[in-house]
């Protein structure tokens, strides 16, 4: 007989049998608890969070289904990411995750399994960033750029001497028309202003001239001593290069060693040198040429790296990318 079975029947037993009735109940009772028990640690191991491989694997998991239009094992791997709700990272923090996209996209009558896809490899790819090698105090050396000229320029910044000069202008003006003024008070004829404002205006055209060509002058100046690469030509930017690398300063020779190829390729009109263009904006000018967007793309990813990214590069990184940069400056 079983046990739920003697738990009804004590409801209709005799008051003498009852006390081995509930006897049992209590057993049964006592062996639920102990089942709960040993259950609870599996339950909350459940929920710990997985640790950033777990976490990734399941991804790669659901990124081959997506591929193979495998929708069961979609569907499998994505009850796991669902459930995920944090992360544990190797240091010991949790990051939240939110997962819940995959299950609504699954949900959908006919999932797009590429676009579910395409988008389990963005997610992939952005997991497999290396951290940035930005110098801790990158935001304090930001600061002070900004805080410098031309950045910080300010109307309080205006040079004394242009202030001394509108004073001027405007005595000028007043000396001039005054007079104009008194004589058409006394004549009542208006043919006096008409000198006084043309002789005004002239006067303007040649403050006018004389500031403009002083403009350039100041500005042929300026820019000389501060611009190092406003004049660097191909073999130029490979000469610094090497004495660079010589030095030991191989992050910034990998920057010439980039010039110089971008500026021998527009030596051959092969792609016109603009420094007002970024780097994807060159991959775009040669998008017809898929062998030089190839080399120019493998240039421009290392250069991004180390000299953005603050990638360490050493003497052979260093020849490497000099191969690379040889290869493209070939490129014809």
């Amino acid at each position: 007989m079983s046990i739920w079975h003697q738990l009804t029947m004590s409801v209709h037993t005799p008051a003498r049998h009852r006390p081995k009735r509930k006897a049992w109940g209590i057993v049964v009772l006592c062996f639920a608890l102990g089942l709960g028990l040993l259950m609870a640690p599996q339950a909350q191991a459940q929920s710990q969070a997985p640790d950033l491989p777990t976490y990734t694997g399941w991804l790669r998991e659901a990124y081959a289904a997506a591929q193979r239009g495998d929708r069961l094992g979609l569907e499998d791997a994505a009850t796991r990411l669902e459930a995920a709700t944090s992360v544990r990272l190797p240091d010991g923090t949790d990051v939240p995750t939110d997962n819940r996209w995959l299950r609504e996209a699954l949900a959908a009558p006919a999932p797009d399994l590429s676009v579910i896809g395409a988008r389990l490899g963005a997610i992939l790819d952005a997991l497999a960033l290396p951290a940035s090698a930005a110098p801790a105090d990158a935001r304090e050396r930001l600061r002070a750029i900004l805080a410098k000229p031309p950045f910080a320029n300010s109307i309080s910044d205006t040079p004394s001497w242009v202030s001394t000069f509108f004073d001027w202008l405007g005595r000028i003006l007043e000396s001039l028309f005054r007079p104009v003024g008194r004589v058409v008070a006394a004549t009542g004829e208006p043919v006096a202003w008409v000198f006084a404002i043309g002789g005004a205006l002239l006067l303007l055209l040649v403050i006018g001239y004389v500031l403009r060509g002083l403009r350039r002058n100041v500005a042929r100046g300026v820019d000389a001593p501060d611009d190092p690469e406003a004049h660097l030509t191909a073999h130029s930017a490979l000469e610094q290069a090497s004495g660079l690398a010589r030095g030991g300063d191989y992050r910034t020779a990998v920057r010439y060693l980039y010039l110089s190829a971008l500026l021998r390729l527009d030596e051959r009109n092969i792609l016109r040198y603009d420094r007002a263009l970024t780097n994807r904006e060159y991959l775009e000018r040669v998008h017809e040429n898929p062998t030089l967007r190839a080399q120019l793309g493998a240039v421009v990813e290392t250069f991004d790296r180390v000299w953005y990214g603050h990638l360490p590069i050493d003497a052979t990184a260093f020849a490497a990318y000099e191969r690379q940069v040889e290869a493209l400056r070939s490129e014809g």
